[in-house]
């Protein structure tokens, strides 16, 4: 399977530096697409969202900064400043509005290009500390809170949304004895009454998905006369 290559959005009114960077960001390897005025920028910004926008200032219908102010209210993912205004304030000016970085022309296409590099690669190792930051891998068993699922060697084993919050509650407390009340008040939101059976029936079909019985990793424990627990080794 082919590697998704980064797309980066480039708003550029001089037609020959467009097509120059385009040419040479597209022989490195980078999806590119372009803006030559604001109203193609919203236009291309309301189609899909770049990895990197790289943005002109001065605009014949519009101003970079606006474009830059719109952008971040929709994305984190970086944007690179390319423009003939070198005064500091205006440096201060695109930062403030959320720009990550600020080059100005004429520049060396090297730097150019590290500048991207650098901005892509930092916002990659971002989005995978993020992701891992919504995961839980024990053993085979990969839990992902930010989807509601769970997986065993990367396939889905099909969590009801009560048995995904029954083993979040139990993965995030683990050791923690939960009294069948506990656990149907809080997972179900109501009080549990005399109804054992079904936190009882629920913890039996979860530890079956999970594959607690053939595993020494974790398990779902049930202690008599107290509740249930979740433990890994």
């Amino acid at each position: 399977m082919n590697e998704k290559k980064p797309l980066i959005l480039i708003v550029e009114d001089e037609k020959q530096v467009m097509e120059t960077n385009c040419r040479m960001l597209r022989r490195r390897g980078y999806e590119v697409i372009t803006a030559q005025n604001a109203t193609e920028a919203y236009k291309r910004l309301n189609e899909c969202l770049p990895d990197l926008l790289i943005l002109d200032i001065m605009l014949p219908d519009g101003n970079g900064l606006d474009i830059c102010k719109w952008f971040r209210q929709k994305s984190l993912r970086p944007v690179l400043f390319l423009t003939g205004k070198s005064d500091v304030r205006d440096k201060v000016e695109g930062l403030g509005q959320g720009g990550d970085y600020y080059l100005t022309k004429p520049y060396h296409f090297d730097e150019f290009l590290a500048v991207i590099r650098m901005l892509l690669e930092r916002q990659q190792k971002l989005e995978q500390n993020i992701q891992a930051s919504q995961q839980m891998t024990i053993g085979n068993l990969r839990i992902d809170f930010s989807n509601g699922h769970a997986y065993l060697k990367d396939t889905d084993i099909g969590l009801t949304r009560t048995e995904f919050s029954l083993l979040k509650l139990l993965v995030e407390n683990q050791e923690k004895v939960f009294s069948s009340a506990e656990l149907y008040e809080t997972v179900w939101g109501s009080a549990a009454g005399t109804d054992t059976r079904t936190v009882r029936r629920h913890i039996f079909n979860l530890r079956a998905k999970i594959n607690a019985e053939n595993t020494d990793d974790y398990d779902i424990i049930s202690v008599y006369g107290k509740g249930y627990l979740f433990t890994c080794r």
